[in-house]
């Protein structure tokens, strides 16, 4: 009698063991959570067996965006950005890892687009609100802020920072919050996260599979009806998107939207929607920008010329939207 309760309390521990040690709960389950971060909507998922340290993961992945913000906010805070645009009477300072990374990345596109993605349109981006009714700036004023206008003012060498003109001045929201969630995302990795996804306001950075070796299905919004585009398997892990109707107002029938053009200070006409796929979210956040700013034929053009990345523009034409797309999108987006 003795040998067969010890016979079943062992079995019952190895149950409990089995229990406790995950067998039975060892599908990954879907973790998430959202924060307002870089003045948009984050939203962080993952699939992991251990609820309560996922959620911790997830926290480690937020304190890595929060950490990035505060580096690259242009006009508050006391990072270290602020202190360069703030700054008035230093001609070089001596930048960090990642601000640095975010630079040289940022002059590398704008040599290579002729200028088309260009972070020292911040004096001129100044002049407008994008808010409530919105501000149109004075011609003057735009035309006196275009002279600061040019990363050839900005010199980079070796983490150092100097500006060519005093005036000149940095905002990087074109490719801040793509580097934040490239960061974001090399957390989770580096905690051994296998499956996941962040989305910064249409900033996206998906890896792994779903259970049940699922893709990631991503969908694009389409810039003027209440629908969402289902996209198919990308070759890339990154997407981004920019948008008319993302910060705009409307003024005696005119657009007004927060893509500005470097050339004239003006918001850029030739596109609606650009989408990007990348390699990460720092080249789909630059390249979006870049492409809508450059328009539908030359945008279309350069993405091809990169071989490295897809696109989808949207533009309007005669009061209809039309769309145009890289080769390796064409078979995979129905419109």
């Amino acid at each position: 009698m003795k040998s067969g309760v010890t016979c079943f309390l062992f079995v019952f521990l190895v149950f409990m063991g089995i229990v406790s040690g995950g067998w039975f709960w060892s599908t990954p389950r879907l973790v998430e959570a959202t924060q307002f971060l870089m003045d948009t909507s984050v939203t962080i998922k993952i699939f992991y067996s251990d609820k309560t340290k996922g959620e911790s993961l997830l926290k480690k992945a937020f304190d890595e965006g929060v950490r990035i913000e505060h580096i690259m906010e242009p006009l508050k805070g006391s990072g270290e950005l602020w202190k360069i645009n703030a700054s008035k009477d230093v001609s070089e300072w001596t930048v960090g890892d990642d601000l640095w990374r975010v630079l040289e990345r940022s002059r590398y596109f704008y040599e290579l687009s002729g200028g088309a993605f260009d972070p020292t349109i911040a004096q001129v981006k100044w002049l407008w609100d994008f808010e409530g009714d919105g501000h149109i700036p004075d011609m003057r004023d735009i035309q006196e802020k275009l002279r600061s206008v040019g990363f050839s003012h900005v010199e980079l060498n070796d983490h150092h920072i100097r500006f060519g003109n005093p005036e000149t001045r940095l905002d990087l929201g074109g490719v801040a919050k793509g580097y934040a969630v490239d960061r974001m995302v090399a957390v989770l990795k580096e905690n051994g996260v296998k499956s996941g996804l962040v989305n910064a306001g249409g900033d996206i950075y998906y890896f792994g599979k779903k259970p049940g070796n699922a893709d990631w299905v991503i969908g694009v919004r389409h810039p003027r009806l209440s629908r969402t585009i289902m996209i198919d398997t990308m070759p890339f892990p990154t997407v981004a998107t920019s948008g008319d109707y993302e910060r705009f107002f409307i003024k005696d029938g005119v657009r007004y939207h927060h893509i500005l053009d470097p050339s004239n200070g003006y918001p850029a006409r030739g596109c609606i929607s650009v989408t990007v796929w990348a390699e990460n979210a720092m080249d789909a956040d630059i390249l979006s920008t870049t492409i809508f700013v450059l328009g539908p034929e030359k945008g279309l053009a350069f993405a091809e010329s990169l071989g490295n990345v897809e696109t989808l523009i949207f533009f309007e034409k005669n009061g209809k939207v039309e769309a145009v797309m890289s080769s390796g999108v064409k078979d995979k987006v129905n419109l």
